[in-house]
């Protein structure tokens, strides 16, 4: 079976921040595997710095670790869509300590009946990106954060914590054998890494598993919007369903977060709103997320950067490097409250994550009892200037354009 439909619930028909679209291309069905010993330590950081290009050259350099974009597919043409790749990586937790890490071609999982995974959703997982810079290098966009934030995910479960070099040198394990699938620098797209962790072993009895299973697969995928950003989004405010309970697991990423969201997230798509915002599940007056992205609200005139302080957000990696950017652009960043009222003092409303970066959002709106709008948030028309610009800084980063400041890409070794 498909680990991934079996403990996520990817949304495989509409694009989200974290749907797949499954590709028409066939699978490896080769069985093969091959080890790869996991050091305890690693030193893979790297600043990189080089000038912008906007040519696309598939005949990417070669580097120690290979080419990137090498693979036939037509880079042009990606999408945020499923597609087969060369391998994954899979590691074994049992007697506890973790296993040596294994490069494995099939992309299916055999797994035990009485796993906790399926039956008690002992499950979480990361998502992350590696891009090929213009020099024919890849970096990955931190790594150590998710490392960090993937341990937090696992110990709200009771999962076994992956050291960070260890959860770091498999990212960098698996990139580095599928660098063919590293979308060429200039075709806007990345490599997108997802690591998975997940009760392996058999419990019927409410407890956790005594074996774990960690893999990382990866995905070539485009830019989330062809071009660059798209105009804003109308998005929806979530009045009858709640994402997260106030002492719940909200600010852990485990796949369950996500099944609460099909139902609502399906619903909207179909009045017309791509993208769900929710409320607090306590009082339903103040701003929490998007079904799969953190809520940023901006003050053009009083530069402030304003996002939602609640222990039922999951903690975004994205977030958290806009809101370094905006102190660099001299902006005032404030973590708090919300009340659903302020939403009308916003210019500019974003939704961010790992696929998209920045989603523009030009609306919000209420519904009634029978399915009309009640009232609307308006924010900017078109993509705002302080969208446009945290989205141009991160991007350029991430493609290695300007100075790493902040150290943030790691370069694959």
């Amino acid at each position: 079976m498909r680990i991934s439909s079996a403990l996520l619930p990817l949304l495989a028909t509409t694009q989200t921040c974290l749907g797949f679209i499954l590709s028409p291309s066939s699978s490896h069905s080769s069985h093969s595997s091959q080890r790869c010993p996991i050091p305890t330590r690693t030193n893979i950081q790297s600043r990189s710095s080089s000038s912008s290009s906007s040519s696309l050259s598939v005949s990417a350099a070669s580097t120690e670790v290979g080419a990137p974009g090498t693979a036939d597919l037509p880079w042009s043409e990606l999408g945020f869509e499923f597609r087969p790749t060369k391998s994954h990586l899979k590691m074994v937790y049992k007697d506890g300590e973790w296993g040596e890490a294994e490069l494995v071609e099939s992309p299916y999982l055999s797994i035990h009946i009485g796993a906790t995974a399926l039956h008690y959703g002992q499950s979480c997982f990361e998502g992350l990106k590696a891009f090929a810079h213009e020099d024919g290098s890849v970096n990955m966009f931190r790594p150590d954060e998710n490392a960090k934030r993937i341990n937090n995910s696992a110990d709200r479960v009771m999962m076994p914590e992956i050291p960070v070099d260890t959860f770091i040198k498999a990212c960098n394990d698996v990139v580095k054998d599928n660098i063919a699938y590293v979308p060429p620098y200039g075709s806007g797209g990345a490599l997108y890494l997802r690591p998975l962790l997940f009760g392996s072993g058999p419990k019927i009895g409410l407890q956790p598993a005594e074996e774990y299973t960690f893999i990382v697969l990866v995905i070539p995928v485009g830019d989330y919007y062809k071009g660059g950003l798209a105009k804003p989004v109308d998005g929806l405010i979530v009045e009858d369903y709640d994402r997260a309970a106030p002492l719940g697991v909200g600010a852990a990423k485990v796949a369950g977060n996500y099944a609460a969201d099909l139902i609502p997230n399906m619903e909207a798509k179909k009045k017309g709103y791509p993208i769900c915002l929710y409320l607090d599940a306590a009082t339903h007056t103040m701003v929490e997320e998007f079904s799969t992205s953190n809520f940023i609200g901006i003050d053009n005139e009083q530069k402030r950067y304003v996002t939602p302080k609640s222990p039922s957000v999951l903690p975004s990696i994205t977030n958290k490097s806009l809101q370094t950017l905006a102190k660099d652009e001299g902006m005032t960043v404030e973590q708090r409250d919300i009340m659903l009222e302020e939403l009308g003092h916003f210019d500019e409303a974003i939704a961010c994550g790992t696929a998209v970066v920045v989603t523009p959002v030009g609306s919000l709106a209420r519904l009634g009892e029978d399915g009309e709008e009640t009232s609307k948030f308006q924010f900017s028309e078109d993509v705002g200037v302080t969208t446009r610009t945290l989205y141009d800084q991160v991007r350029s980063i991430q493609n290695g354009e300007v100075e790493d400041k902040h150290n943030w890409n790691f370069k694959v070794e």
